[in-house]
């Protein structure tokens, strides 16, 4: 009798099979991360404040079809990495567990990319580690950088009885984290409503829209950061020609998506791609970069 082979099946929608799942201990509590690659200059992908690691999975690959090696996780707090009771949280408590995930990888050098608040993140662990980090690309960050971004204000606002309303129901997280993700894109019907419930999954259930808010106090009210810690290596601001909030005054570097507003990985991925390459050519010493990132 012929045996018949189990239907295959995908542990997480959109995710490519070459990606590598890792468990990286920091400290209080472990990452997970996705890893596209092995060797050539690496991109980290950092995602925003009601994202998670998802939020790339289209961007990722193109970058590993070009050369890099792409690594892309969950915050601590965030998506599947681990909640330790108090965190730490903040945004640069956030940039030291990276720095211990990249030494656990050995990965000396990356160029940062972080949306929203990840951009945020990303520019702390510049000024904290500048050799570690060869560049910054700020994805729609907020407008002062060092402010809450539109999303975290949003959440924020859902409080009192509505928010005892929302954690009450196992799906309630949804309606607290939809109204800020449907602002964040230009054509709120252009995808599937599955897509930004995904982002919502990890915070379902009673406790999970408090976690969300405790996210958010522990960002907002964050005095572990300086906003005139300076970043000393080359800095990109990436917004979508929707974006409401200006670019800061007296950037030189600033590149403007056509079609997009503030969740450019998913509205413009190939457009955001190739604005990430162009810093890879830019960032690391040319004779390290594979021929795929350094033609056209």
């Amino acid at each position: 009798m012929a045996r018949r082979l189990p239907a295959r099946r995908r542990l997480l929608p959109d995710t490519p099979l070459d990606a590598d799942y890792l468990r990286l201990p920091v400290g209080p509590g472990a990452l997970h991360a996705l890893r596209y690659g092995h060797g050539g200059p690496t991109v980290l992908l950092l995602h925003g404040f009601i994202t998670g690691a998802p939020l790339w999975r289209r961007v990722a690959p193109l970058l590993l079809a070009r050369g890099c090696q792409v690594i892309v996780p969950d915050l601590l707090g965030f998506g599947e990495s681990d909640r330790p009771p108090g965190g730490p949280y903040t945004i640069a408590a956030q940039a030291r567990h990276l720095d211990r995930a990249l030494a656990l990888l050995r990965i000396p050098r990356v160029l940062a990319v972080g949306q929203d608040f990840g951009g945020r993140v990303a520019r702390r662990l510049a000024a904290m580690r500048p050799e570690r980090v060869a560049g910054v690309v700020a994805v729609s960050p907020g407008t002062p950088l060092d402010e809450p971004e539109p999303e975290i204000v949003a959440v924020q606002a859902r409080t009192g009885p509505a928010l005892l309303e929302i954690s009450s129901r196992p799906l309630g997280v949804v309606d607290l984290v939809m109204p800020a993700l449907r602002a964040a894109v230009r054509d709120p019907d252009a995808g599937p409503p599955t897509r930004f419930a995904r982002y919502a999954a990890p915070y379902t259930g009673q406790l999970g829209a408090r976690h969300l808010l405790d996210l958010a106090r522990a960002i907002a009210e964050d005095t572990d950061v300086s906003p005139a810690v300076p970043v000393e290596v080359p800095t990109t601001l990436v917004l979508g020609e929707d974006d409401p909030l200006p670019a800061p005054v007296g950037d030189p570097d600033v590149v403007r998506l056509p079609g997009a507003r503030r969740l450019l990985p998913e509205e413009t991925p190939h457009a955001l791609a190739d604005v990430l390459l162009t810093r890879v050519q830019r960032t690391f010493d040319a004779s390290t970069l594979p021929n795929a990132v350094r033609i056209g």
